[in-house]
């Protein structure tokens, strides 16, 4: 998790009264936003309404939130896309709606966002006392932060939900976003401890379709075309990447297809 300093947040938002820190098992502040599509969000009304809300904090340029985005893309499309009992909202610290607009169009974010400079961002990550990116909290209709999702993937979203008596519900997509999907691919070995990393693929032709290997700050570390081995499975060879965790991105050149998986190198 990467740190930033926010001394000058605290200093414009000083004139803010704190009901306790922020963190979980204590109560959640409310706030109002305005997104980069122009909607406004209040926390309670959301809360009052009986939905649980996961707020994604983060910037623009933060490594692990590019690295961790495909997973979380994973979680809000499992639990409903904002249709259900979930509602997922990302607040940006110090960007610009330009700014958030082109993050989430390069790294496929389809729940709201708001900015931290245009959308009132900065006042929240202030008021939640944030010093860390990413950081998830989850609030329920107690308006109390039961739980923060640490590191944020799909299989600590679903053990999590889990606890909380969350169940997946139905993504109802609008037709406009349709063509744009996405979904987890299965790696072996898992940890890595050779040099060839084999890629189980969806039951689809791949032909055209390249991948992208990132690291734990985002960093592009490999990138490629596929290469088929027979069947559904791709082997991708991993080099002398060093010991640690890394994301791989598979994307398809047409219909903005997109799956992912992480793995360890030991």
């Amino acid at each position: 998790m990467k740190f930033i300093n926010h001394s000058f947040s605290i200093l414009l938002f000083a004139g803010l009264s704190f009901s306790g820190l922020a963190q979980v098992g204590n109560p959640a502040p409310n706030f109002t936003v305005t997104d980069t599509d122009g909607e406004t969000h209040t926390l309670y009304d959301y809360l009052d309404s009986g939905r649980v809300v996961v707020l994604d904090f983060f910037y623009t340029t933060c490594g692990p939130c590019q690295f961790y985005s495909p997973q979380v893309n994973l979680a809000y499309e499992k639990y409903g896309c904002n249709t259900d009992k979930v509602f997922f909202m990302s607040i940006d610290y110090h960007d610009t709606d330009a700014e958030v607009q082109a993050y989430d169009q390069q790294f496929n974010i389809e729940y709201p966002s708001v900015s931290g400079l245009d959308g009132g961002g900065d006042a929240v990550v202030a008021l939640y006392n944030i010093s860390g990116f990413p950081t998830f909290y989850v609030i329920d209709s107690s308006k109390t932060i039961v739980e923060q999702i640490d590191p944020p993937t799909l299989q600590v979203f679903d053990y999590r939900f889990q606890q909380l008596g969350i169940l997946p519900a139905a993504c109802e997509v609008s037709s406009a976003k349709e063509t744009i999907t996405s979904g987890h691919i299965e790696l072996y070995p898992n940890p890595l401890t050779g040099s060839s990393l084999f890629v189980q693929l969806p039951g689809e032709g791949y032909e055209g379709w390249y991948f992208e290997m990132l690291d734990f700050t985002g960093r592009l570390v490999h990138s490629g075309p596929l290469n088929s081995i027979g069947g559904l499975a791709t082997e991708v060879e991993v080099g002398d990447l060093p010991s640690g965790i890394f994301l791989l991105k598979i994307n398809a050149l047409m219909g903005g297809k997109m799956y992912s998986g992480l793995f360890l190198k030991g």
